[in-house]
């Protein structure tokens, strides 16, 4: 299955189904139709055991988020993305499986590296709490294009 996003062009070869979730076409089956109240990351995939929630965002000016505030943002912003989708996918009764959070920032490697540890922090992998029955996501990576392909060869991405 063929994906475009920002420019890249993702195969989840093995993905039982997988579409764009911030679908802005209204007539698309996909089309959310929330945007005016929540975020949504770029892609939901399918997979056998478990879905992958994933965003892109492919920067023009990556330097700008070693400045704190923008930093922040971006993290916030991503947080929020996945809280959102989580729970409109819920409302759908659509969470049947455990969620993998994947981030594809085209950032440099300690700047990712940063951005997944904060991401980490605010939204917990695994059980969070004795409470809670169910996690948020089982694992939440960020990485830019080189260490995607290498993390996750069988779901190449490359610029179109």
């Amino acid at each position: 299955m063929i994906l475009r996003e920002s420019g890249l062009e993702f195969d989840f070869t093995d993905a039982i189904d997988g579409f764009k979730f911030d679908e802005p076409d209204k007539q698309n089956h996909h089309y959310h139709g929330l945007s005016h109240c929540m975020k949504a990351v770029d892609f939901i995939i399918e997979l056998q055991n478990d879905y992958l929630l994933v965003e892109v965002k492919d920067f023009h000016d990556p330097e700008q988020y070693h400045n704190s505030d923008s930093f922040k943002k971006l993290r916030n912003d991503l947080k929020t993305k996945l809280r959102d989708s989580l729970l409109y996918r819920f409302a759908q009764d659509q969470l049947d499986k455990p969620v993998r959070y994947l981030c594809l920032m085209t950032l440099e490697d300690a700047l990712n590296s940063r951005l997944m540890k904060e991401l980490k922090r605010i939204v917990p992998e695994g059980i969070a709490s004795t409470k809670w029955k169910r996690s948020l996501a089982k694992s939440c990576i960020v990485a830019n294009i080189d260490r995607w392909n290498m993390n996750f060869p069988k779901w190449k991405v490359r610029r179109i």
